[in-house]
């Protein structure tokens, strides 16, 4: 199990390389020959205005706790934590900038709250928007939109029996007691008491601000996604399935099976695009700029690495 845990991004990999198989390369390397670059210039402008939101927001986020940082320390951080998170299953290494806040003497509780409800924000409108939008277009997505109706009856259900019985506490009560060692068990209380403390800072009006952030985050990745598609020349789907198909893309990639989501992301396209005909070759250069994009985030996050460095400790 370890083993497979250890090597489960190689799955991923497996799936992208038995794509290019079943693909005409010749025809993929002209599409990408023919990149009209004025719309992928606006990509990339739409890319540096995501980060800077994303920046701001967590800025923002910290503010409420009164952790006090200017804006460019806010956008090194924040980046250098992309970037870490680029380079990692799940997107594990975005939790980083945990250390940045620990290491300016802020409690492991108190730094938790602002990246985790940062994390939370998007991941939260990944869920929302990608099931709702299933909904629009619901003769394609009948059997996934079934399935997921069913698990979001479920979840509150299963919650409220394992609330109400206790059941909850019990069960992480176990978990962490068997996962931490004995001598940080009362440290680990502490700063579980130190994240419900700060997680109090916040109200209504401020989760409301994170919600207008995020809408405003996500509307700014559906432009750049939507001139990636121009560039290459995908005119014939609307920018609302164009929006749904990319989120649940993105929803995708967060499995810890890939690399750089390599594989998961081509396959996931490819069957999104299929319902309006669009060829494998097109799906697949979409794909590899949509990458594009993400080395090009990695490459700002690895020089803001350098510019503020993490020191582990």
């Amino acid at each position: 199990m370890t083993f497979i845990k250890k090597y489960s991004f190689v799955i991923g990999l497996i799936i992208f390389v038995l794509i290019l198989f079943k693909l005409d390369l010749l025809k993929l390397i002209n599409i990408l020959n023919k990149i009209n670059y004025f719309y992928f210039g606006l990509a990339c402008l739409m890319l540096i205005l995501l980060i800077i939101t994303k920046s701001y927001r967590w800025n923002y986020l910290k503010k409420k706790q009164i952790i006090n940082y200017s804006f460019k320390d806010s956008f090194l951080m924040y980046n250098t934590g992309l970037f870490l998170g680029i380079l990692t299953p799940g997107r594990l290494g975005d939790l980083s900038k945990i250390l940045y806040l620990k290491n300016d003497n802020y409690s492991l509780g108190k730094s938790s709250v602002s990246v985790i409800l940062d994390r939370l924000s998007d991941l939260l409108f990944l869920i929302v928007f990608g099931y709702l939008g299933m909904f629009l277009f619901f003769s394609f997505f009948q059997n996934l939109v079934i399935i997921l109706t069913i698990i979001f009856i479920l979840i509150p259900v299963l919650m409220f029996v394992f609330f109400k019985n206790n059941l909850i506490q019990i069960f992480l009560k176990k978990i962490f007691n068997s996962l931490i060692p004995l001598k940080y068990q009362k440290s680990w209380q502490l700063n579980f008491q130190d994240f419900i403390k700060n997680l109090k800072y916040y109200k209504f009006k401020e989760y409301f601000s994170v919600f207008l952030i995020t809408l405003l985050s996500w509307l700014i990745y559906y432009s750049q996604m939507f001139f990636l598609a121009k560039s290459i020349g995908i005119t014939n789907i609307s920018p609302l399935y164009l929006s749904i198909s990319v989120t649940i893309t993105a929803f995708v990639i967060l499995l810890p099976i890939s690399f750089l989501g390599l594989g998961t992301r081509e396959a996931t396209l490819i069957f999104l695009f299929s319902f309006f005909s669009i060829s494998k070759e097109l799906s697949v250069s979409f794909s590899l700029l949509m990458l594009s994009m993400t080395l090009l985030s990695a490459l700002i996050g690895l020089i803001c690495w350098f510019i503020k460095p993490i020191h582990i400790s």
